[in-house]
């Protein structure tokens, strides 16, 4: 075999090993419809699983490539797990405790989501928010104003999460 044709054997082989090259997922592979089970409260956070339930499948159908569809119908399955809800107090002046107080509200919650054959794509990740208030004469239900807020920005992180694995 001469120069030319060990070259052009050469060129057969890298070419060939490139042809069967695919980048990314699959076709088949790819998740196209999701459904989102209710969510779990574990915490001590009041009024927390239903509207964060309605932000996940709002967030999802508006920001994410995913369709919402039943349970018997949907390629995955999200399950979501409220987890940890704390309350932090911290006092600017503590002079002042009556009235600059700060309140750190924070809430984490787990995700995990499987596939239809049960294979799983996320196991427990967490995922974390937190808001700061500034306590005032009403703090209850500055509070309550701001569990909507949480589950919100909550939601929202858990659809870049979903996003962001394919």
């Amino acid at each position: 075999m001469g120069k030319t044709g060990f070259i052009l054997f050469l060129l057969c082989l890298i070419f060939s090993g490139c042809s069967h090259y695919h980048s990314g997922i699959s076709p088949q592979n790819v998740v196209q419809s999701i459904y989102v089970e209710p969510v779990k409260n574990s915490s001590l956070c009041p009024k927390a699983s239903g509207p964060l339930t309605a932000q996940l499948t709002k967030k999802i159908q508006r920001s994410t490539p995913l369709k919402l569809a039943h349970k018997g119908e949907a390629q995955s399955h999200l399950r979501v797990e409220i987890v940890d809800f704390s309350q932090k107090n911290s006092a600017y002046d503590p002079k002042d405790t009556s009235i600059a107080l700060s309140v750190n509200l924070r809430i984490v919650a787990e995700c995990t989501l499987v596939d239809r054959s049960g294979k799983s794509l996320l196991e427990r990740q967490r995922v974390e928010v937190a808001v700061d208030l500034l306590k005032g004469r009403d703090f209850h239900s500055l509070r309550d104003q701001a569990i909507p807020q949480l589950m919100e920005r909550l939601a929202r992180k858990i659809c870049a999460l979903l996003v962001n694995i394919w």
